[in-house]
């Protein structure tokens, strides 16, 4: 399978959890340390952290854990500015890479039985995007194939991948995530999202 590059955003300020989610307890590390965790054993290629209102804690948060980082500056203009600054930033490091597994750091029920759920559809069907159903819509986490990387490089700042994932249905296939969608931007999210966990 042609190279692979997981990207976690974890650029927002967190506000309305009033803590850094991607440091959150979870299980025997953090929300981030388990999303690196079950990203490394899919077999999802390199990983890279976009950061951005929490940079020095995430950085240093990272440590052993020996993923990439880089700093998206216009965080706050919206996730969408972190995405795209994030697809930049794979496209000079991993010149060689031809999709694109984006993942956020809000999201812990993402297993690495999941992760390779969705390197599966890409190997059976290339080229397409391979994202989760919301229901409504589908949406992240999502693997983008590297002909999809300029339309997400031109996203406008403050939307994320939905509208373009929406906009290429005929070359998409939706999985079911279950559980893998849950976010935890709230105390109460976070507690009910714990109660969801294996451990």
């Amino acid at each position: 399978m042609a190279e692979v590059i997981t990207l976690i955003l974890a650029a927002g300020a967190s506000r309305r959890m009033g803590k850094i989610k991607a440091l959150l307890p979870w299980g025997h590390t953090t929300i981030l340390g388990y999303l690196l965790q079950e990203a490394k054993a899919s077999d999802a290629g390199e990983i890279l952290i976009v950061t951005g209102a929490h940079r020095e804690q995430i950085l240093g948060a990272v440590g052993p854990l020996t993923a990439h980082t880089h700093h998206n500056p216009d965080w706050e203009s919206g996730m969408g500015s972190s995405l795209a600054s994030g697809v930049q930033e794979v496209e000079r490091r991993f010149p060689d890479a031809e999709a694109l597994v984006v993942i956020l750091v809000d999201q812990p029920l993402v297993s690495r039985a999941y992760l390779r759920r969705i390197l599966q559809a890409h190997r059976d069907f290339p080229g397409h995007i391979i994202a989760s159903d919301y229901g409504g819509f589908a949406g992240v986490p999502a693997l983008f194939p590297r002909r999809f990387w300029e339309a997400l490089r031109d996203l406008s700042a403050e939307k994320g991948a939905k509208g373009l994932i929406a906009s290429n249905l005929a070359q998409c296939r939706v999985l079911d995530p279950g559980m893998a969608i849950t976010d935890v931007d709230t105390p109460e999210a976070y507690e009910k999202a714990l109660r969801k966990s294996e451990f």
